[in-house]
C-alpha cells in the first residue's frame, strides 16, 4: 500500500449512491473550473484541494452534495435545452408573422425571460441538493458536515485570464441557510447564523 490518503470511503460514498466501481485517485487541481470531484464510468477523480482542506468525514458530505446537485442540474439541463428549442421555434414562427425589426424586441426578452429561469433554476436545484445530502447524512449532524465542507472550500477562487473570483459565488449563502434551516449556531460555536457559517 502506498503512503497516500485512504480514497477507500469516497470510493464507498459513492457506491452507496448507486455508483459503484469507481476507483478514486488525486488529480492535481483546475484553478480554470470550480469543481471537486468529477466521475465517469470506470474513476472518480478528487481534486487535490479536496483532501487538503477536509477531512474524510466532510470530504464524504462535498462528495454527497456534489452526486446530488449533478443530478438535479442534469435534469435542469434537458429541461433548458427542451425550453430553449420549443423558444427557437416560437422565434421563427414569429418571424414568419412579425416583421423583422419588430420581432427582434418579443424574440429578445424571450431570450432574456428564458436565461433568466435557467439561473433561478439552477440557484433552485443546488438547494435542493443540499437538503438532499442533510437528509442523506442524518439531518442537524449531516448539515454541520455539509456547512464545514462548504466553508473550508469557499476561499476557492477561479482563474480565467487575468479574471480571479469565488469559484462559486452561492456557497456562502447556501452555508448560511443551512446553518438557520438546522440551527446549527450552538454546534458551530457561534451565536449568530452568519457567524456560525463563516466568511
Amino acid at each position: 500500500m502506498t503512503g497516500g490518503p485512504d480514497l477507500r470511503p469516497l470510493e464507498a460514498t459513492l457506491a452507496g449512491l448507486g455508483l459503484p466501481g469507481r476507483t478514486a485517485r488525486v488529480v492535481t487541481h483546475d484553478g480554470r473550473r470550480g469543481w471537486w470531484f468529477r466521475w465517469d464510468e470506470r474513476e472518480l477523480r478528487v481534486s487535490e484541494k479536496v483532501l487538503e482542506r477536509c477531512p474524510p468525514d466532510d470530504a464524504q458530505a462535498l462528495l454527497v452534495n456534489a452526486v446530488f446537485e449533478r443530478r438535479r442540474l442534469s435534469g435542469l439541463k434537458r429541461r433548458a435545452l427542451v425550453s430553449g428549442l420549443l423558444l427557437v421555434v416560437a422565434v421563427v414562427a414569429m418571424g414568419r408573422w412579425v416583421a423583422p425589426p419588430w420581432s427582434a424586441l418579443p424574440a429578445a426578452l424571450l431570450g432574456a425571460l428564458w436565461a433568466a429561469w435557467v439561473m433561478v433554476e439552477r440557484s433552485r436545484a443546488r438547494l435542493m441538493a443540499d437538503d438532499a445530502t442533510v437528509d442523506a447524512l442524518g439531518g442537524a449532524e449531516g448539515a454541520e458536515r455539509l456547512v464545514r465542507a462548504l466553508n473550508k472550500m469557499d476561499i476557492e477562487e477561479l482563474h480565467l485570464g487575468g479574471y480571479h473570483g469565488s469559484a462559486r459565488p452561492d456557497i456562502h449563502k447556501r452555508a448560511e441557510r443551512l446553518v438557520t434551516r438546522h440551527q446549527l449556531c450552538s454546534a458551530l460555536g457561534g451565536d449568530d447564523p452568519a457567524d456560525a457559517a463563516g466568511s
